[in-house]
């Protein structure tokens, strides 16, 4: 399963697959309380073990790539034509990985990215955007994600 998000954060020390990030990883936090519900514990404890949940997201075929390569800034509306204009070596670059679901993460990707890799017959699995789990919509992106996992629109494999 690939998800797609938008870009790299502003602040190099928070990216989601640095080991050693003390606050504002919160797409890796929302995405790992969402796939492992039953194991995730305390989030202050769970990051002293973010090695470990990053080798686990990896060895369970799971996988995090950013739309755009160097962090965006601009509207809405700037963040989406940017986005798009690099699709096609997106779509290449996803054709690469070869993934069986494709999980796009925030209005911003989803917006510029979902006719685009539908056309190229990529497996999307949400048809509607899944918001950024920050800035007060953690609960959202994470019902949300569990929404589709729980009626089965994203297909998890067991390990």
């Amino acid at each position: 399963m690939l998800f797609v998000a938008e870009a790299p954060p502003d602040a190099v020390d928070r990216y989601f697959y640095f080991e050693n990030v003390e606050q504002g990883d919160w797409l890796w936090i929302a995405l790992m309380k969402a796939l492992y519900p039953l194991e995730w514990g305390n989030t202050k404890a769970e990051r002293q073990r973010k090695e470990w949940w990053l080798r686990k997201f990896q060895h369970d075929q799971f996988r995090l790539i950013d739309a755009v390569k160097e962090p965006l800034s601009g509207n809405h509306g700037q963040r989406v034509r940017h986005i798009w204009s690099g699709a096609h070596e997106l779509v290449e670059e996803i054709n690469q990985i070869a993934p069986q679901q494709i999980v796009l993460i925030k209005s911003t990707v989803h917006e510029a990215l979902f006719q685009q890799l539908s056309a190229a017959r990529l497996p999307v699995a949400n048809g509607q955007y899944l918001p950024f789990p920050g800035s007060g919509w953690q609960t959202e992106f994470h019902d949300e994600l569990r929404r589709l996992i729980d009626t089965g629109a994203l297909q998890l494999q067991p390990a």
